[in-house]
């Protein structure tokens, strides 16, 4: 198994806010917390220990890492895209392949700032099971506000590509933790996480008024929802995530007994490049052109 060796971190800071950054983990963000008047501190994602490397798949339960060149799933590792038969390779000890390899590598900072950080991710199409050739930048940038991220991804190769991306944040669940957010229909999943088809959202998904996470696990993929979530802790802490254009599906996963759940602001549902073959409308599956850039962006307001 490849594994994550710790490197240099970075930290942006905008009072009251610290951003600490780990390119060699898989371009994550390790911590992000805020100051209160009173001297206590809010930790908004749950802490990833940056000093520590690790397996890279399989990954702590914490910090944020980057989705691409797909979200989440690609059933069995197959599909077939503009006439191939496109094998990548499964996640090991599962059946399919999981959330691309932009958190499985180490990423070069490019740029780097008291407030703002790029960093950049090549692959040259053969190794990892993708055989198209990419790159990446994430550019994250801290302010008074919060945090604005931003992920793009160039095709290097000479065919067109199906791309997707997104953002799997780890967040710190606290009891008495509250969510809120509108989305127009779910794509329940089978028993390996694998999305089937889309539907309309039951009662006990709907997260239209703000409510607790439920009690046992829980992971759904929303589709069509309103780019804009809340997370407001019991203290009165509040996180708004807002999505930019084209991040136009929601990842909520909330294991029982856990310390984090997520949020996943992501371009398409799992195994969109399969549902899209079957007829499936709305996965959110895009095709880039050989030099096109797709870009996605997520804000975080910070309210402590």
């Amino acid at each position: 198994m490849p594994n994550l060796v710790p490197g240099p971190t970075h930290t942006l800071t905008a009072a009251p806010h610290t951003l600490t950054i780990a390119p060699s983990l898989g371009g994550r963000m390790a911590t992000l917390r805020t100051a209160r008047a009173d001297g206590t501190v809010i930790d908004w994602l749950a802490p990833l220990d940056a000093t520590q490397g690790f397996d890279a798949h399989q990954w702590p339960k914490a910090g944020s890492y980057p989705l691409l060149p797909f979200s989440n799933r690609i059933r069995e590792g197959r599909f077939r895209w503009q006439g191939r038969d496109i094998v990548v390779p499964a996640h090991p000890g599962q059946a399919h392949a999981m959330h691309g390899l932009g958190h499985a590598r180490p990423w070069t900072v490019a740029e780097a700032g008291a407030d703002q950080l790029v960093m950049t991710l090549a692959h040259a199409g053969r190794d990892g099971g993708w055989p198209w050739a990419l790159t990446a930048w994430q550019t994250l940038r801290l302010s008074a506000t919060g945090l604005d991220a931003e992920l793009a991804i160039r095709n290097d190769g000479d065919t067109d590509m199906p791309v997707g991306g997104g953002f799997h944040p780890f967040l710190a669940r606290v009891p008495g933790l509250r969510v809120q957010f509108d989305a127009a229909y779910v794509w329940p999943a089978d028993a390996g996480g694998v999305a089937t088809g889309r539907t309309a959202v039951a009662d006990g998904e709907r997260f239209l008024r703000e409510r607790d996470l439920p009690e046992g696990d829980f992971s759904r993929y929303y589709g069509g929802w309103k780019r804009t979530a809340t997370v407001k802790r019991p203290d009165g802490a509040t996180l708004t995530i807002r999505a930019g254009e084209g991040l136009d599906h929601l990842v909520l996963h909330a294991p029982a007994g856990c310390a984090f759940f997520c949020l996943e602001p992501v371009s398409h549902v799992a195994d969109a490049v399969n549902l899209a073959a079957r007829g499936w409308e709305g996965t959110g599956l895009r095709t880039l052109a050989p030099g096109d850039t797709a870009r996605w962006r997520m804000q975080w307001l910070l309210a402590a």
